[in-house]
């Protein structure tokens, strides 16, 4: 490994993300953090077949509307990655701020973008969900383990 290889953080502004970001400025010393918060395009799109609970259904959004959503999920991926990019820095570490677009699946992207940027390494929060909560909700860490064959560090924030 290289010392001019950064380290990739996952972030969405979490208590586990912020933690993360805490542990990866502390372990990774004079390596650049690459922060990175992860947008999904076409959401509004994604929800459409949804339904309210009066069983009507809440239809298809305009091509205006899925824009607008769009605008301000970048617009909060790109808030989020500057504030991870600003705590890493209060935590004496170099980082850069990275939003990116999500492929499909979050892992995935945060994978593809530490084989892009040569990483040592992927750090990432962890809510601890076990069990059932964990296979319906999904779990970006465990996922992570299965997407890329770089280090990856699992942080559960503090009780």
């Amino acid at each position: 490994m290289s010392p001019q290889q950064p380290a990739v953080v996952a972030y969405d502004g979490s208590a586990e993300a912020r933690e993360a970001v805490r542990v990866a400025a502390t372990l990774f010393t004079g390596r650049t953090l690459l922060i990175v918060s992860v947008w999904e395009p076409g959401l509004a799109q994604a929800m459409a077949p949804l339904r309210d609970p009066t069983g009507m259904g809440y239809g298809v959004a305009t091509p205006e509307e899925t824009e607008v959503i769009d605008e301000v999920q970048h617009e909060h991926a790109v808030e989020a990655a500057d504030d991870g990019a600003r705590l890493a820095r209060e935590h004496g570490a170099v980082a850069e701020a990275l939003s990116a677009t999500e492929g499909g699946d979050l892992a995935e992207t945060i994978a593809a973008i530490a084989d892009e940027r040569d990483a040592c390494a992927i750090v990432v929060g962890s809510r601890g969900l076990g069990g059932i909560k964990a296979r319906l909700l999904g779990s970006t860490s465990r996922d992570m383990l299965h997407r890329t064959r770089r280090p990856v560090l699992i942080v559960k924030a503090p009780e």
